[in-house]
């Protein structure tokens, strides 16, 4: 065996290094390409009739490939008309971490859960015409897992009461069946909770402000 005073020796003589821990590769962000059928997707150029068709168009592919919708940033020209307008994903950008601080600390702060990771997919249109709307960018890929098809109905941007639901609604509370029993009777009706339209909160939010308007 070495002696110590041979082992400093030879680290005095540069028989010996310290090892240099490598840098790591950067960690390579996961891409994720949405599936579903080629009639759906954006193409740079397509052109819409008005702005209620863009979001639309692209409501209904994010709702088959699997990701909530956000309407993003627009600007407008002096009479109004709004000149450019971004729909994206709704994971894009990321929370803000401004006023998170709680002063009393024996509140409970309730547990929100992140949802945004600075996910890049969108479509970018500009007005080309009268009312016209043509695609100038899009970004297909994402940069999180897209939503099953079971949980799709789930998905915010992809929920709304109908006036079925609505009408519905009104029915229950006329004979005083509460809003919770009156969601239930939907799930039958229309033949599963997918088939709704919206979630049992939805319907309460609904109900909720149409009571304040009265």
């Amino acid at each position: 065996m070495q002696s110590i005073n041979s082992l400093q020796m030879q680290l005095n003589d540069g028989g010996f290094s310290t090892p240099v821990k490598k840098a790591r590769d950067p960690l390579s962000c996961s891409s994720f390409t949405p599936e579903c059928e080629e009639n759906l997707k954006p193409k740079l150029g397509m052109t819409f009739e008005g702005l209620e068709t863009v979001e639309k168009f692209y409501k209904d592919y994010a709702h088959e490939s699997g990701f909530g919708v956000r309407v993003g940033q627009q600007k407008k020209l002096e009479n109004e008309v709004v000149r450019t307008k971004r729909y994206m994903c709704n994971r894009e950008g990321f929370k803000s971490e401004k006023g998170k601080e709680i002063d009393d600390p024996s509140k409970k702060r309730r547990k929100n859960t992140t949802t945004r990771c600075g996910c890049d997919a969108h479509i970018f249109v500009k007005l080309c015409g009268n009312d016209t709307y043509k695609i100038e960018s899009w970004v297909e890929h994402h940069n999180h897992g897209l939503v099953s098809p079971d949980k799709r109905h789930l998905i915010r941007s992809n929920r709304q009461v109908s006036e079925r639901a609505k009408n519905a609604l009104y029915t229950c509370h006329k004979a005083s069946i509460g809003t919770c029993q009156a969601y239930r009777l939907l799930q039958v009706s229309e033949g599963g909770i997918d088939k709704v339209g919206c979630i049992k909160k939805d319907l309460q939010n609904y109900y909720r402000d149409l009571r304040c308007h009265k």
